[in-house]
């Protein structure tokens, strides 16, 4: 199985979603953490089998909740590039790794 790595951006939005779903519902931000985690680990299993976005860039949808993940299968690891919601903010994460 791979390594899976987020940039820090990455990351941040993750945090960012959890926190907002969170305070919407106690148990709601874990929810999410745990549901990219699953998603994560699927793709350190296959990380080809998403589609792809655009260039090198794959992409998977979290179940149950409107963000994809964005990610690059690089030969040593899965760099996750953005964590976003599906419907805002089109095409913000290009300019990434």
């Amino acid at each position: 199985m791979m390594r899976v790595r987020l940039l820090p951006e990455a990351e941040e939005e993750l945090q960012a979603a959890a926190q907002f779903y969170e305070a919407e519902q106690q148990g709601l931000g874990r929810a999410l953490i745990h549901e990219v985690r699953r998603v994560l680990q699927s793709i350190a299993e296959q990380p080809l089998a998403a589609r792809i976005e655009r260039g090198e860039v794959r992409v998977r949808t979290i179940a149950r909740f409107p963000y994809r993940i964005y990610y690059r299968a690089n030969p040593e690891e899965i760099l996750v590039i953005a964590v976003g919601h599906r419907r805002r903010r089109p095409g913000f994460w290009r300019t990434r790794g």
